[in-house]
């Protein structure tokens, strides 16, 4: 064999290797999904295609919204102690401040308050987007970190940053991640929820870049919130369920 022939012969060989190399140091350089399991499940037979959770620390409630325009108050279990009276259209997000509950409409692009104590209508905000119809703010929550609302568009996933009230103060692209679904600020991190592909991204509430993320068992999780020990609560819209989780290590 001449020597040109060996030459021809090592260069494939030589580019495996590379190749090889740079796919051992990429996929070690990521960071990987932590694993994580409910212990407890319940289903929520009277909540309509449960989207969001909120948990009020003062009662020990939760508040859950249905993607047919509905908030519930709820006991630790999940059953239903009151509804409002007033409805929307497509509630896909809730946060509670102070004295009110907050409830992102998605279709029409609105935000409705309501008074925590009678969970009476208080005001309705426009909020706007500009993307699909059925693709806009599937999440609400308060950073306390940046004293601002954020609202996070499902498709293309944009973190929206509003003032109190509900004017646009900045956008940010949120690339980790196709869709979001679910958004929550907690003790100084803020939590990112993906419905496609079962995944929780803890983000610095500041630059929203991810620090840890995680993926859970269970099907199409749309809402989470965490409890006054920390220990973390998810809704899925198509099992009608509320899933039960101890506390992730970001949230201790």
């Amino acid at each position: 064999m001449t020597g040109n022939a060996i030459t021809i012969l090592k260069f494939p060989v030589a580019l495996a290797v590379l190749c090889l190399l740079f796919a051992f140091t990429h996929n070690h350089s990521a960071k990987a999904h932590s694993r994580i399991k409910s212990y407890h499940h319940k289903t929520l037979k009277h909540i309509p295609e449960p989207s969001d959770i909120a948990f009020d620390k003062s009662t020990n409630h939760l508040f859950i919204v249905s993607d047919h325009g509905k908030l519930f108050e709820c006991d630790t279990t999940g059953t239903i102690i009151r509804k409002a009276l007033i409805e929307g259209d497509d509630f896909e997000g809730v946060e509670i401040k102070d004295s009110f509950i907050y409830v992102s409409d998605e279709t029409p692009r609105k935000v409705y308050k309501y008074l925590k104590a009678d969970l009476s209508l208080v005001n309705i905000y426009p909020v706007s987007w500009g993307g699909a119809m059925n693709k806009a703010y599937e999440s609400i929550t308060w950073n306390q970190s940046k004293k601002c609302f954020v609202l996070v568009g499902e498709q293309p996933a944009i973190i929206v940053e509003f003032d109190e009230s509900f004017k646009e103060l900045a956008r940010h692209p949120f690339k980790e991640a196709s869709c979001v679904s679910g958004a929550r600020w907690y003790n100084g991190k803020l939590y990112l929820l993906n419905s496609m592909d079962a995944c929780i991204y803890t983000c610095d509430p500041i630059t929203y870049e991810v620090q840890e993320s995680y993926t859970v068992n269970m099907l199409n999780p749309e809402g989470i919130a965490f409890d006054d020990a920390g220990k973390m609560l998810l809704v899925s819209d198509d099992a009608q369920a509320l899933h039960y989780f101890n506390k992730l290590k970001t949230a201790q």
